[in-house]
Parts: C-alpha cells; structure tokens; sequence
C-alpha cells in the first residue's frame, strides 16, 4: 500500500507506479501530455494498481469511447481482478466507474461525489464529478461539490490544487449565471497557479456571458502562447475567441480562427470546428465555407466516437445534415439505431433530446424553419442533458431563433 499526493492510500506494488499516476493526475490538471497513454502501461505491469484502471476507462468513456469497446472491456477486467485487494475508497471508483460504462451518467458523478465528501483530499473523485457533470449538464450535484470542495479548506496548503478547486467553482457559478463570485474565483484560481487553464476557460465563460468583449480578448490573446502548449483544451480555448469575436460582429477575424486555429481533428477538437461554423452561417449567407462542410463531413466520418456520447452526436449531425451521401446515410441509421431499446440515462438522452435535436438540424438545413424552431423548443430544458456548458448550447436556441427570423421573412 502506498500512497498518493494528498495523503489517500493507493493500492500498487511499486514505486514507479506512484510517480507515474503523480504524473498522469498533473497531466490532466495541466491539460498537457496524454494521461491515458502515461497509466496504460502501468496498468498491466503493476498487478495491484487500481486506480490506473479506474482512471484510463472513466476518460475513455468521457471521451465517447464504445462502452464494449476492447480498451473499456478490458479495463474492467482488470478492476474486476484487483477489486478484492482495493481499498474501500477505491471500491467506490470502481462501482462508480462501473455507471459511468453502463450509461447512468448522474449516478455516477453522484457515487463520484459521495467518495469526495468521504474522502475530502481525493482531487481524482472531484475531478471526475465535475467531468461527469459537464458531460451532463448537471448543475445540482456540479455546483454544491465544487462549493464543498473550496470551504472545507482541505487544499489551502497546496497552492496546485487550490488552484484546481477554485476553477471548478468558478466554472459551476457561472453555469449557473453567478458571474461575480465566479469572476472571483477564477482570479483566484490563477493567483494561485497562473498556468490553471481551467481557471481562465471559466474566466472566458464568464466574459461571453456578461458580453465583456475586451475583457474576454486579454484574458486569451496575449496569454496565446502559453495556454496552445496546453494542448488538451487548447482547440476549445480558441474556439472562444472565435465565437467572442463572432458575437461582436467580427465575422472575418471569427473566420480566420476557425481556419487557422481550430486544427484539432479529434471529436471534441471537430465539435468545435463545427460548432464555429455552424454559427457564422447563422449570421452570415452561406457560400465559401461549403467547402470547409466537405472536409468537416470527411473528418466527422472518420470517427470512432459515435452514439454513445449525445453532445459529440449533435455536432456530427450539423456536418451531416450537410451531406446527403452514404456517410451521412450511415450515421442516421445507425443515430436511430443505437439507443433504441435500453433504460439508462444515456439511452434515454438519445431518444429524448439527441434525436431530436439531430432532426431539428435537418429540417433547418431543408429549410422546414416551423419544424426546426419547434423541435428545438420542444426539447427545453432537457437540453442540458446532452451535456457541454450553457454557451456551448446556446447554438441550439440561436438556430431556434434564426429560423424564427426566416420564417418572417419568408411570410
């Protein structure tokens, strides 16, 4: 038994084990590296390491990786064979692990949570609560776990993980249109650890929200060069200054970052692309960026990560409502398809707000604007279920309303 770097104990046999989950945690706060590969091989070389497993298929999953995928299946075998020798902490990652694979997304940034409240210094099991959260829109559990986690004051003497709790808490306040205190916590986060990029992605959910257009360019821009190093959130950071300055009315310079920035070509980095795009077309006639459609169309059907996470599907049907091709025939089929039957919450986000929502795009793209706007009105609040943040949504309502618009011109 060894254990981590805030005092939990951790099941593993050696001692590279423990630097190398050091390293793959400061990965993923960090934004850098690839935390994944970092624990992958650890995880079969240490025979009593658990929280590697519980690590690599929870991020996998969150990634919109296959539920029966080999590298999901075979994570759970090994937890399966550890389960025994764990701790009573680490059983409960690997039971909340375990709904997080079966598609119950709520109970497990719940079961997540309750390990946090047991467990104040377990920043993964906060970490991994605040992820779910975002992956599914829920500010009931997000924002008292992340209050929770900053008073208790368990981190005060650890000016990284201070840094951590205070961005989660200022990303859940403004989530939920608390945009003074959340604007307090993120400077607080980066006065802790200026390098925090969560902290400043909240900042920059703050600032669209509240419109502070100049605000929201000097949090970003000039800190450009430190943050695109931070590869694994970089892409969405961008995406912020395009659609910041798209919603001041710079549609050119909202142009030019999505074709030279938005470069990502993995699902999440082409959620964005699409997103960006998507957007200029709301406010700007249709025309040059067709082409940019055809590669996004290409890219979007070289993904590995479909039906199974509804945020990444709503953005796969933008591209596809684009192109009436076989690639776009087989995502439809196969959208219809893979949710049909089962109960959990992720089959019912599908069948309750995923596919509607993928049929409201294209009717807006068939140009039926009634049917569009009130689909989109329909779904309501529930949207929030497909996960991502509030403005990340807002596109949804944005379409909503640009075919309110047309259909007054149309009359």
């Amino acid at each position: 038994m060894r254990v981590d770097d805030f005092g939990n104990a951790m099941s593993a046999r050696f001692d590279e084990t423990v630097a190398g989950w050091r390293r793959a945690v400061h990965e993923l706060l960090d934004f850098t590296g690839d935390p994944i590969a970092t624990l992958d091989n650890m995880n079969h070389r240490d025979p009593a390491f658990v929280m590697g497993p519980v690590f690599t298929t929870a991020y996998r999953i969150l990634g919109g990786a296959q539920p029966t995928g080999s590298a999901v299946v075979g994570g759970l075998a090994l937890l399966d064979e550890r389960g025994d020798h764990a701790t009573e902490r680490e059983r409960a990652h690997i039971t909340a692990v375990r709904s997080l694979v079966e598609g119950e997304f709520e109970d497990a940034a719940r079961q997540w949570d309750t390990i946090a409240i047991a467990h104040q210094r377990d920043l993964v099991a906060l970490k991994l609560a605040h992820d779910v959260c975002l992956h599914v829109g829920d500010d009931d559990i997000r924002l008292p776990s992340a209050r929770r986690s900053v008073d208790s004051g368990a981190f005060e003497r650890d000016e990284r993980a201070t840094a951590v709790v205070n961005a989660n808490l200022a990303f859940a306040l403004e989530e939920v249109g608390q945009y003074e205190e959340a604007e307090h916590r993120g400077r607080a986060a980066l006065a802790a650890e200026p390098t925090d990029l969560w902290a400043r992605h909240a900042l920059a959910h703050v600032y669209e929200a509240t419109e502070r257009h100049e605000d929201a360019l000097k949090l970003l821009v000039p800190t450009s060069s430190q943050w695109s190093a931070q590869t694994l959130l970089a892409n969405h950071i961008w995406w912020h200054v395009g659609v910041r300055l798209l919603n001041h009315g710079s549609i050119v310079e909202a142009v030019d970052v999505l074709d030279r920035e938005l470069v990502s070509r993995t699902a999440f980095g082409l959620a964005d692309s699409t997103s960006l795009l998507w957007r200029i077309e709301l406010v700007a006639a249709p025309g040059a960026p067709s082409l940019r459609w055809e590669s996004l169309v290409e890219h979007w059907a070289n993904v590995a990560e479909r039906h199974t996470c509804g945020f990444l599907d709503v953005h796969a049907a933008m591209a596809f409502c684009m192109s009436p091709g076989p690639q776009a025939e087989r995502f439809w089929e196969g959208l219809k398809a893979s949710h049909s039957e089962g109960d959990t919450f992720n089959d019912r986000t599908f069948r309750e707000v995923v596919e509607p929502i993928a049929d409201s795009l294209r009717s807006f793209r068939a140009d039926d604007h009634v049917g569009a706007r009130d689909t989109i009105e329909s779904v309501g609040s529930s949207l929030r279920r497909i996960g991502g943040s509030v403005v990340q949504r807002e596109v949804f309502s944005r379409t909503a309303q640009r075919a309110d618009d047309l259909l007054g011109v149309e009359s």
